[in-house]
Formats: C-alpha cells, sequence, structure tokens
C-alpha cells in the first residue's frame, strides 16, 4: 500500500458518499433514469465529455503521443469533436422533443415498431456491454501499475465503486458526479502538464528543441514519426481523417453520449452544452497528449508506452499533485462506467421489460446493473485473456449502424420501418463481423476500408433497399411530424437570447482554440526547424 493508493482509496469513497446523498433526492423513476428532464447545462456538458474520456484518453492517446503519433491523433481529435455541436442540432434537440426514457424507445416509437425498438436495445447494451469490460480493465490496470496490488482487488474495488454510485442515485447521481469528475480531471489534465513541461526546460524551449528530436523523429510532426503506424505523411493524414469522422459519429448518436440530452431541462440547454463539450474534449486531448509527448524526453525508455501518465505522475510530479491526476485518471474511467451501467439498467426495465414507471422499474434496473457489472468484474477477473479480442469492436460498430437511421429518422420523409430495421441490423452486422474477423486475425486495412465506412454503407443500403420495398404509413408520418413541433416552453424570450449570445461567443472560443494551437504548437515547432 501506498500514497497513491490510499488518495484512490479516498477518492472512490467521496463519490459513493455524493451517490448516496443524491439518491435521497430520486423521487420516481423519471428523476432515476432521466433526471427529471431539468438538467441544466453544465450538468450536460460535464456528463457528455466525462461520459467520453476515460482510461482511453489518459493511457490510450496519452501513449499513442509519446510513441510519436501526436500529429495525426490531434486532427482526428478536432474533427471528431465536432460531433457534439453536429449531433446536438441535428439529432440531439429532437431527440429530448420525443419524450422518450431511452433512445431505444425513440425509435421504437418513431417507426411504431417493436422489433426496431428491441434491435436498438440487444445492440446498444452488447456494445456498452463491451464498453464496460474494456473500462474495467483499464481502470483495474491503472490501480496496479500505480499500487502492486492484485490485480483482482482492483478490478473489485473499481466495481464496488461505480455499482454504488449508479444503483443508489440513477442518472441523476450519474450526472452530477460525471461533472465533479469532469472538473477533478481537467483540473488534474492542467496541473500534470504544467509540471511536466517545467521538468522538460518549459513548454514553448520543448516544442522547439523537440521539432529536431533525435531520439523519436517528426513526434510533433503533423504526419507524426513514419515508423510508427503508416510510412507515409498522406496514409496518416488519411487515417486521422477516417478516424476523426468515425469517432464524430460517435458523439453525434451513440447512446452514452445522445442519451444526455434526454436529461437537459430545455432544447437550449442542448446547444449550449454541445458547445462547451467541443473546445471541452479537444483541450483536454490537446494537453493530455503533449504530456505524452515531453514525457518522452524525460524518459525515452519505457516499456509501456501506455503508461506513461501514470510514471510521470509518480516520478516527475510533487506526489500531491501525483495523487490528483491520477484520481483524475480513476475519475474519468469511473464517470465512464457508471454512464454504461445506468444505460443497461433502463435498457433492461424499459425497453426489454416494458415497465417504464414506479418503484418496480427502478428496483428491476438496479438489480440489472449489479448482475450485469458482476459479470463484468467476472469476466475481468476470470475470463482467459484471448476473450478479450471483444474489447476491441469499438464504439464505432454502434455509430456505423445508428447514424443513418439516426439521421434519416429525422430527416428522411421517405424511410419506413422495414429500411430502418434493415438499415440498422445490416449495419452493425457488417461492421461488427468485419471487425472481429480483422481483431482475431491480426489484420489491418487502408482506412478507407475501415468496418465503420463499409458499415455506414451496409446501413444505408439496407435503408434503401427496406424503404423502397415497403410502405410509409400514416403514424410513421405522424410520429416524424410531432419531432418537428416545437415546444412553447423553447419560445422563451431570455432562453433565445442567452442561447444566442453562447452561439456568439462561440466563435472567440473557435479563435482561442486556434491560438492555442499556433503559439503552443505550431510556431515554436517551426521556429525549432529553423
Amino acid at each position: 500500500m501506498n500514497i497513491f493508493f490510499i488518495g484512490m482509496c479516498i477518492t472512490m469513497a467521496i463519490y459513493i458518499i455524493i451517490g448516496l446523498i443524491i439518491s435521497k433526492s430520486v423521487k420516481d423513476a423519471e428523476d432515476f433514469y432521466v433526471a427529471g428532464r431539468n438538467s441544466p447545462a453544465i450538468l450536460i456538458t460535464g456528463s457528455l465529455v466525462a461520459s467520453f474520456i476515460g482510461v482511453g484518453l489518459f493511457m490510450g492517446d496519452v501513449g499513442e503521443c509519446y510513441s510519436g503519433f501526436f500529429g495525426p491523433i490531434i486532427l482526428a481529435v478536432g474533427i471528431l469533436s465536432i460531433g457534439y455541436m453536429v449531433g446536438s442540432i441535428a439529432f440531439g434537440r429532437y431527440l429530448r422533443r420525443s419524450g422518450v426514457v431511452t433512445i431505444p424507445e425513440f425509435f421504437g416509437t418513431r417507426f411504431h415498431s417493436k422489433r426496431m425498438k428491441m434491435l436498438a436495445t440487444i445492440t446498444s447494451v452488447f456494445i456498452m456491454m463491451v464498453y464496460m469490460l474494456s473500462c474495467v480493465q483499464g481502470i483495474g490496470g491503472l490501480m496496479k501499475a500505480v499500487t502492486q496490488l492484485d490485480y483482482k482487488i482492483c478490478v473489485i474495488l473499481t466495481t464496488i465503486t461505480f455499482t454504488l454510485i449508479t444503483i443508489f442515485s440513477g442518472s441523476k447521481g450519474v450526472l452530477i458526479t460525471d461533472t465533479i469528475m469532469f472538473g477533478v480531471f481537467s483540473i488534474a489534465t492542467i496541473i500534470g502538464v504544467l509540471f511536466i513541461s517545467r521538468a522538460t526546460g518549459g513548454w514553448i524551449n520543448t516544442v522547439s528543441s523537440m521539432a529536431v528530436y533525435e531520439e523519436l523523429t517528426d513526434i510533433l510532426s503533423w504526419h507524426g514519426n513514419l515508423n510508427y503506424n503508416y510510412s507515409s505523411g498522406i496514409e496518416n493524414l488519411i487515417w486521422a481523417f477516417g478516424y476523426g469522422i468515425a469517432w464524430m459519429a460517435v458523439l453525434m448518436v451513440a447512446p452514452w453520449q445522445s442519451s444526455r440530452y434526454l436529461m437537459a431541462r430545455s432544447e437550449h440547454d442542448v446547444i449550449r452544452s454541445s458547445i462547451f463539450a467541443t473546445v471541452s474534449v479537444f483541450m483536454i486531448e490537446f494537453l493530455m497528449c503533449m504530456a505524452g509527448v515531453f514525457t518522452h524526453k524525460i524518459n525515452p525508455n519505457l516499456e509501456s508506452p501506455s503508461h506513461a501518465l501514470i510514471w510521470a505522475s509518480m516520478n516527475v510530479i510533487p506526489k500531491v499533485f501525483g495523487i490528483i491526476i491520477l484520481s483524475g485518471v480513476l475519475a474519468a474511467g469511473i464517470s465512464s462506467a457508471t454512464t454504461f451501467l445506468s444505460l443497461i439498467g433502463s435498457n433492461v426495465a424499459n425497453d426489454i421489460l416494458n415497465i417504464k414507471s414506479g418503484d418496480k422499474s427502478i428496483r428491476i434496473s438496479r438489480l440489472s446493473m449489479i448482475v450485469v457489472s458482476s459479470i463484468i468484474a467476472l469476466l475481468c477477473i476470470f475470463s482467459p485473456p484471448k476473450i478479450f479480442w471483444i474489447t476491441h469492436l469499438g464504439a464505432t460498430i454502434i455509430a456505423s449502424s445508428w447514424l443513418p437511421v439516426a439521421m434519416a429518422s429525422v430527416w428522411s420523409k421517405r424511410i419506413t420501418e422495414k429500411g430502418a430495421f434493415w438499415g440498422m441490423l445490416l449495419g452493425f452486422l457488417v461492421s461488427a463481423s468485419m471487425k472481429s474477423f480483422l481483431v482475431i486475425n491480426d489484420l489491418s486495412v487502408p482506412m478507407y476500408f475501415d468496418p465503420f465506412f463499409i458499415g455506414v454503407i451496409a446501413s444505408i443500403l439496407g435503408i434503401v433497399i427496406g424503404s423502397k420495398t415497403s410502405k410509409i404509413t400514416q403514424a410513421e408520418i405522424e410520429a416524424r411530424s410531432k419531432l418537428f413541433i416545437i415546444p412553447d416552453s423553447e419560445f422563451d424570450k431570455k432562453q433565445v437570447k442567452k442561447t444566442k449570445v453562447f452561439s456568439i461567443f462561440s466563435l472567440p472560443l473557435s479563435l482561442t482554440v486556434v491560438s492555442v494551437l499556433l503559439f503552443l504548437w505550431i510556431i515554436p515547432y517551426l521556429n525549432g526547424l529553423k
């Protein structure tokens, strides 16, 4: 046991206590599932960012940048982060307007189809369980690396923490704890990169010197080190665009992202939260990825690049701040797990068992959460390593099967129930089977043949052929028409004025992001090349 483990234990205890306190304000199923549909933009923003950023950033992306892939990663993040604003405008506000509890229910209501609702439920629950498995593995690995405790103990402690938070307080607790965790890992990000850059001789000097860094060529160039992923800059550029577009789709329609809009108190809060989430995700990614690059200069010989931030937190940064940073990484992982578990619970009760309200619905949801988290923990502890290929399936599978159907459900007058069903089913099956085959056989394909894009094409074909061979019903026409009826509450002059101010404010925010890239990366890098 060390001081870092004590800090993590205190962090987990605090979040459990917060969950218990919030549970006292949960009055009914609507509170439990959609936070009473009364959450302000700050809570929606916090949950959007926290449910997206997890150990995948702090260990995965940081490790990629430590290995020399900074430029393509940042370009991809710049593209994907736009998904928040596009998704909120094109899908999120209509989703909220529908008044449903879950996104599978939205598809079922929009197309008046039980099989559509069930298909959406199965695909979302499957992918979220996969991601929970990956998430718990990541947190367990993080705790083991920091504390040297047995991996099984780390998994059990992690599972108990996020399960208690979620079953006690439901979506309301998830939103609040997500936002707190968002604040914690945001502060940790700033603290971490400042201390690490100071240890390398200062930010600007370090970036300039690494322009001609001999230990790892082109670590900060736009194309990255050409010995790492692809052998040409154009191929790495294509990868960045493809990866960015695929994950932009995730931010637009994935259930653990777009479901946050169901909890907003108004469509104005949906739009405002998307603006802040866009900037927040990009800035956190940029700072943490730069921390990975700086860590390479301090120690270029780490055996595991994914542990770059962990090593820096324990060896470069003062202990008190190192504890904050590692607690922030832990918080990022737990926040993702609580979101997945909360959604699975609501899917089981609302969409599979069709129990929409009352104490019975909440009890069943809580019971399903306990069962699912127990299964995940057992898989992490006892399953042989070969089953973990499934964690590489990725969120882009659900994006490829859901994106065309989600957009068409709002914007197309011709899509039918049959088209939507086959579009979602084919997109999921094609993308999942192709991704599984590639992972199992350790194969790779050019980015433009990525399972995400092939899945999108299959989904669109399913929509077109299915809709051409069936007729749209009057009930489907009426369901779509209702999505375009703006509630009277959205015309509140104060709220409209506030949203306009936020929209105008997005321009200087964009300029700030551009300035950060220019003055903290591009200009110092170019000066170093002279």
